[in-house]
């Protein structure tokens, strides 16, 4: 039996109703968080609030969230839930027709509990045709339910036999993969993308700038960037990090099983430092 938190209670999975006319199904309306979880405990807990809180501000949606913690300590509690990723997902709720929301509607809350996905190997990426959403169209640092954009450029990806996709903004500049961060390590230095690029801010991303044994820069540049890069990972919650070996269709080869293994190494042991009960 599995349980999720269906609107502040604890219910069974295949007991939840979620109406056709929530804005979340309907408009994409809504903020979402997916958090890791080792020995029973999240990691990362005050990044993951903070950023929850300021998506929620973001797409103006006043929400009290001060009991999400009890109500994610109930959940794994009740699925003896040890290891994998909590989800949180807050729509705008069931009210208005047409784009405008109604005043005053209560949201729907969906906290779930999810295995990790099998973690790949050095991966190829696919330089996508797609343009990243410019944070002046929405509020792209937060993690948003409007989902299209990183769909088709993961889709394009697949069909070209990729794992995933490089996407840049409309200024051309690296911006980030479908579902994951990226950096470089070019003469000593390890590289992300700035967040002015339109890039999400992203749990694990925040972690490596902290533990990195490498000077960072956060820079707003261009595919140049890459020609030269000795060792490129990805990261995200659900992978952590994962060396990247080729930028197709480009042909720029990367050697970067080395640096990933010395950055998940950092990362595994800040995260069992860190859940330790």
């Amino acid at each position: 039996m599995n349980y999720v938190i269906f609107n502040g209670k604890l219910t069974e999975e295949c007991d939840v109703y979620i109406s056709p006319n929530d804005r979340g199904f309907r408009y994409g309306d809504g903020v979402f968080e997916t958090v890791l979880i080792h020995g029973g405990r999240p990691y990362n807990w005050d990044f993951y609030w903070k950023r929850l809180s300021q998506g929620l501000a973001a797409v103006r949606m006043n929400l009290d969230i001060s009991a999400l913690p009890s109500l994610c300590s109930e959940l794994l509690l009740a699925n003896n839930f040890k290891a994998g990723l909590l989800r949180i997902q807050i729509t705008r709720g069931v009210g208005g027709r047409g784009y405008l929301p109604e005043k005053s509607i209560p949201p729907t809350l969906l906290i779930e509990t999810m295995v990790l996905p099998a973690p790949p190997n050095a991966i190829t990426l696919w330089l996508s045709s797609y343009a990243k959403i410019s944070p002046k169209a929405l509020p792209v640092n937060y993690k948003i339910c409007q989902g299209m954009n990183p769909t088709l450029a993961r889709i394009e990806a697949a069909e070209n036999n990729c794992f995933d996709a490089l996407i840049l903004n409309e200024a051309g500049q690296i911006c980030e993969t479908s579902s994951a961060n990226i950096f470089w390590l070019k003469d000593g230095v390890l590289y992300t993308p700035a967040l002015s690029c339109g890039v999400l801010d992203g749990s694990i991303r925040n972690v490596i700038i902290r533990l990195s044994p490498y000077p960072i820069q956060e820079v707003a540049v261009g595919l140049e960037a890459l020609k030269n890069a000795q060792s490129v990972f990805i990261t995200n919650t659900a992978h952590k990090i994962v060396g990247i070996r080729e930028l197709k269709p480009l042909g720029i080869s990367f050697n970067s099983n080395d640096l990933a293994k010395q950055m998940l190494h950092l990362l595994d042991t800040d995260i069992a430092r860190r859940t330790l009960n």
